[in-house]
């Protein structure tokens, strides 16, 4: 399991890096697409496009990072009222469940990206499986990264257990 959790964290910093550059790529392809419509009055269509699917690329992979860190929108106030032992279950019962939907994303996602495997995008051309990419991809590191969690989480349970007995 140690093992595993510290190829997650490699992968997520490279994810990291992957991630911080799209933004970069995006908010510089967004500049161009102002800079071209209201100052040269002469748009280019293409820039719009590659944006678009930039941003849904950056909000998969970068959930998959969040996923690691355990910092997506919760609603805690349950975990709140809990002892802190049952506060530990619900944690990982929370967990599963987040497993679950993500293999279900998974699933459903590869399948949707080849249903639209022959339909191109309007100014590029490209096939749209690439912008339906973005969910099975993201659907698996969300996937791996809730595993790292939950092994993280199950490690960090018996090694409390090992000091209570000391």
């Amino acid at each position: 399991m140690k093992a595993y959790i510290n190829f997650m964290d490699t992968l997520n910093t490279g994810l990291r890096y992957i991630v911080s550059t799209l933004f970069v790529i995006m908010v510089s392809l967004v500049f161009l697409q102002v800079l071209t419509r209201f100052v040269i009055n002469y748009p280019i269509s293409w820039t719009e496009e590659i944006s678009r699917y930039l941003m849904i690329y950056i909000v998969f992979l970068g959930s998959a990072l969040l996923v690691r860190r355990s910092a997506h929108i919760a609603v805690d106030f349950l975990l709140e009222i809990v002892k802190p032992k049952t506060k530990g279950i619900l944690d990982i019962i929370i967990l599963i469940a987040s497993i679950i939907f993500f293999a279900i994303l998974l699933i459903f996602g590869i399948q949707l990206t080849f249903v639209v495997i022959g339909q191109v995008t309007p100014n590029l051309q490209f096939s749209m499986a690439w912008a339906y990419a973005a969910v099975p991809v993201g659907a698996l590191l969300m996937f791996l990264n809730a595993l790292a969690v939950l092994f993280e989480k199950m490690q960090n349970r018996g090694h409390k257990g090992e000091e209570q007995l000391t």
